[in-house]
């Protein structure tokens, strides 16, 4: 692509260097990932519209849009490609016009694919990566950093993994469940030592997955412990607040953690196709997404964790 690759990463380190400070953090992954999609979008200009400079691909980004959906690439997909292209080009994702996502349709972590029959996919291509991970769920990127002095109480006083820089630049303590503690703790060697090895995390195991499974668990330990136990709802209150009001920025509403969370649409098609719930304690989940997922959100957690399979 010669001087138009140039033009486009300069252009997207020129951006990341100027942002602004005291804004939302893009972590150094995410502009990489940004550079990526516009620079593989101007390898399409330039093909299709013999386009040479950055400026002059900048008119073609719904054409990008179109041919993507003639490629059969999914709503989820295109958005990703898209947010990539407009941050750098500094064009609004809301102008561009793409199919809707539907989270019921995601396919990352779900169903069998190609790449879960390669043999460095399964447990045995890095079982204590493997065993760890179903008892954490983390991500992958967190578990290249993890050192062995990153466990920890947190503000409750439950034992957790820490994540200095996890998702977007951001601190958090992954809490573990009752039962894996002593598993987890012997991990963690108290010495600054990386927990895992570069050839432990050199494989195509689903980590994503294991994240949703160890989501689920949690997600039925708050939900089967609220059922049995009505005085802990009050206590989980309590701890959620504490962690909410100590990491996270956005205002209180008490409304997150009352009632049920209802399934509607294609999500709850979904969830009656597999067999699921229809309807959660909202508390429960508001904790699996607090302390096993630090999402912070109901409705990320119920539709990418607790309805994947």
């Amino acid at each position: 692509m010669g001087s138009l690759k140039y033009e486009i990463s300069q252009h997207c380190k020129e951006l990341q260097a100027n942002k602004p400070v005291g804004g939302k953090h893009t972590s150094d992954k995410s502009w990489k990932s940004y550079m990526d999609a516009s620079i593989k979008f101007g390898e399409w200009c330039k093909r299709r519209y013999r386009c040479r400079h950055f400026t002059d691909c900048r008119p073609y980004i719904q054409d990008y849009a179109d041919w993507l959906v003639q490629q059969g690439k999914s709503a989820s997909t295109i958005h990703t490609y898209l947010a990539g292209v407009c941050r750098i080009f500094e064009v609004s994702l809301t102008d561009v016009r793409k199919p809707k996502r539907v989270t019921s349709q995601n396919t990352r972590s779900r169903g069998l694919k190609g790449v879960d029959n390669r043999n460095d996919a399964a447990r045995e291509a890095s079982p204590r990566l493997h065993d760890f991970a179903a008892a954490v769920g983390i991500r992958r990127a967190e578990y290249v950093r993890l050192r062995g002095d990153d466990f920890m109480y947190d503000e409750s006083g439950y034992l957790c993994v820490r994540v200095k820089r996890g998702k977007g630049g951001k601190f958090q303590l992954q809490r573990i469940l009752p039962g894996d503690e002593m598993f987890v703790r012997s991990y963690f060697t108290g010495t600054a030592d990386f927990v895992f090895s570069r050839a432990e995390l050199d494989n195509k195991i689903d980590l994503h997955h294991l994240r949703a499974v160890q989501a689920q668990r949690a997600y039925r330990y708050y939900a089967d412990r609220l059922h049995r136990e009505p005085e802990y709802r009050k206590q989980l209150e309590s701890e959620i607040k504490a962690r909410w009001q100590k990491y996270n920025n956005r205002r209180w509403k008490q409304r997150e953690f009352e009632g049920l969370y209802k399934l509607r649409g294609t999500n709850r098609q979904l969830a009656q196709k597999l067999g699921k719930p229809t309807e959660y304690d909202r508390l429960a989940v508001l904790a699996t997404s607090v302390f096993h997922l630090s999402h912070w959100r109901c409705d990320v957690t119920v539709s990418n964790y607790l309805l994947a399979y």
